[in-house]
This record gives C-alpha cells, structure tokens and sequence, in this order.
C-alpha cells in the first residue's frame, strides 16, 4: 500500500522541478540573446511563453494526477476508492480544460492589465522574465496537483455523505 504522503511528496517532486527547470531554461536561452523583453511586441516576448505554459500545464498536470490515482486505486496500491465520476475519461478532460479554461483567462486579464500599466515598450529584462516564468510554473505545479488531489477528497466525502444519509 502507497500511503497517500509518499504519493504527494513523489509526484509534487515529479512535477515542481522539471517544470520550473524548463520554463526558467528555455526562455533564458530564448530571450538572453535579444537585447530587451517586451510583454507582447518583438520576435520573442513574455506573452509567447506566458499563455502557452498557463494554458498546457494545468491541463496537463490535472490530467496526469487523475489518470496516477485511478491507476493506483485500480491496482489496490493506494488505500482510496475513486468516483465513478472520474472513471469516465470524460469527466477528467472537462475538470482539466476548466482548470486550464480559468487559469489562461486570469493570465490573460493580468499580462493586458500589466500592458496598459506599463508604457509602449517597457523593457522587463531578461532576469525578470525568467524569473516570473519559473515561478509561475513552480505554482502551477503544486497549485494543480493539489486542487486535483482536493476536487477527488471532496467527491469522495460528497459520495460518503449521501451514502450515510440513504
């Protein structure tokens, strides 16, 4: 039996590093080669990587969590009973494209409020960029792993509850 630590500590390792090694890699070699980082204009910009990572990582990170707990709750190896919700592979897209659906609108309304906040051209450096592109992947990695792990506990208690009253 997997004790439901063990699962989190593993898979939030899983997905923290790699995701914020590659989106603070991958635009520093991207963006240190221009001399300035605008927010939407230029060849290669903050939005260009931005709204991709918001779009793809929830989606796939609460993909990949639901599809690790059923396979663990079928091979008994993990002490938990799934709903039948999420045993449908239906169920599981609709909860990822909403978690990418709301996260990529609140990015979206953020970059165009820091567009107009800022003037035409502002250069938000190298560093600057990298940086706020690894720690957002940071947080989209424990902020999805664990609202997954939550929508399943609260469909669980929702589930024993009605069991109890019936």
């Amino acid at each position: 039996m997997i004790r439901w630590q063990k699962f989190v500590r593993k898979n939030l390792l899983l997905y923290f590093v790699p995701n914020v090694l590659l989106n603070t890699i991958i635009p520093y070699f991207v963006l240190s080669t221009q001399p300035s980082v605008y927010l939407f204009s230029g060849e290669q910009n903050l939005a260009r990587f931005l709204l991709p990572m918001s779009l793809l990582l929830p989606f796939l990170i609460t993909i990949d969590v639901l599809k690790k707990v059923r396979a663990l709750q079928h091979d008994d190896a993990i002490h938990f009973v799934m709903n039948k919700k999420f045993e449908e592979n239906r169920k599981m897209f609709k909860l990822a494209g909403l978690h990418s659906f709301y996260t990529i609108l609140v990015v979206s309304i953020t970059l165009f409020i820091i567009h107009i906040s800022f003037p035409d051209h502002f250069d938000f450096g190298v560093t600057a960029s990298v940086a706020s592109s690894g720690i957002l992947a940071g947080f989209y990695s424990i902020a999805f792993f664990f609202l997954s792990i939550r929508k399943i506990r609260k469909i669980k208690e929702r589930d024993i509850l009605n069991t109890n009253s019936a």
